[in-house]
């Protein structure tokens, strides 16, 4: 039985970075820039207006000037020479010359037959400068950078509709057991609703990766086999069937579709009877059916999975301050879900309830899991962050 540093181990061997690929701007959020992003031209690309309002020569004073036109945005800038009494009118993101002249707004303007009187003086500040925000070849992103909303917004301001990017994760899930029942349904005396595909759909779009097959099966070794030996996905992933009873058979099924099984079990509560496995570039799991352990083997060691094959780092473990009732101790490291928030300028963590390993009721708050060794704990203790951290 392996430690889940053992494991973590064995996963950072085995698993190595997927291949980058160019992909389309809009479906580039939450991969990694493969290459560096750099300024096709500069940015901004001609001086223009921050403001709607007058253009006037640079040292104008206040006063009355003539209106002698105006310059729209989308129009290049006006090339006439104004005279000391003359204005154009311009609007927010009006192109103007690089130098020379100066902005008055339109709060401070009031007009009048084709003229205009200034209640204040122009001003330089209020033009956006050709190339003071970045210059034509300068390094806006690096390669590594993982792209978020205001990333993809700087790309498409530079022309980057392609950009090349970690690869999308693939995976494939499989749900076993006779006694599940979808959703939608009410189960029979015996039977269970399933849980577990909607958690993992769920964990692996928060993860970046994308379920590509999904198959409900029973507990049959050559069924499934049948069922899954022609999908082709980066993970495979196996609800149930994972420890050693009479119908859990999913060691076999791996077995069967060619997979090196490199740990069948984990010195973890919840989710000891985790199975780690390997058929070249493809990654299995076979996860204990428990909706909590699931949701623990998920954040631990699948994650981990799909950070690597992305090229990302895995998640580190932070320091957090234990408030209320402390978990008790286990012969077994415990992972413990918990609602981490920042007070004071602290990480502080309270402990959900949890009864059992098929216990949900406390994970709707959870957003980290709390590392309670098997030995006696004090305050401070590890903990694997995610989702939303209240401030």
């Amino acid at each position: 039985m392996l430690s889940v540093d053992e494991v973590w181990a064995l996963i950072d061997r085995e698993i190595k970075a997927r291949p980058e690929e160019p992909c389309p701007l809009a479906e580039s959020f939450g991969r990694r820039l493969a290459e560096d992003v750099r300024a096709d031209e500069d940015q901004p690309a001609f001086t223009r207006s921050a403001i709607d309002g007058f253009v006037v020569p640079e040292g104008s004073r206040s006063g009355r000037f003539r209106i002698v036109g105006e310059v729209r945005p989308g129009e290049p800038a006006s090339t006439r020479i104004l005279a000391q009494d003359e204005t154009m009118k311009i609007f927010t993101g009006s192109a103007l010359p690089d130098s020379g002249v100066a902005l008055v707004m339109v709060e401070d303007a009031q007009i009048e037959e084709g003229q205009v009187t200034f209640s204040a003086e122009a001003r330089t500040e209020l033009l956006r400068h050709r190339g003071a925000q970045a210059r034509a070849g300068e390094i806006l992103l690096s390669a590594g950078h993982r792209v978020e909303a205001g990333t993809i917004a700087l790309m498409a301001s530079v022309g980057r509709a392609e950009p090349r990017v970690s690869p999308q994760i693939t995976a494939t899930h499989f749900a076993s057991g006779s006694e599940l029942v979808p959703v939608s349904e009410n189960p029979p005396p015996g039977c269970i609703r399933d849980s577990n595909s909607p958690l993992v759909a769920a964990l692996l779009a928060e993860a970046g990766a994308k379920r590509i097959h999904h198959v409900c099966g029973t507990e049959s070794v050559e069924v499934a086999v049948k069922n899954l030996e022609l999908l082709d996905a980066d993970i495979l992933l196996i609800s149930g069937g994972a420890s050693v009873g009479a119908h859990d058979g999913t060691a076999e099924i791996l077995r069967r579709l060619g997979f090196k099984i490199h740990c069948a079990k984990v010195k973890s509560r919840p989710g000891k009877p985790l199975i780690f496995a390997t058929k070249g570039a493809q990654a299995a799991f076979g996860l204990p059916g428990n909706p909590l352990s699931h949701f623990v083997c998920f954040q631990l060691f699948v994650r981990r999975v799909i950070d690597r094959m992305a090229g990302f780092s895995p998640r580190s473990l932070v320091q957090v301050q234990l408030s209320g009732t402390r978990p008790p101790a286990d012969a077994r490291e415990t992972w413990w879900p918990a609602r981490v928030g920042a007070v004071s300028g602290c990480l502080v963590a309270s402990a959900l309830s949890w009864r059992d390993s098929s216990d949900l009721t406390g994970l709707p708050a959870a957003n980290a899991l709390l590392r309670i060794p098997s030995g006696e704990t004090n305050e401070l203790v590890d903990a694997l962050l995610f989702g939303t951290l209240e401030t």
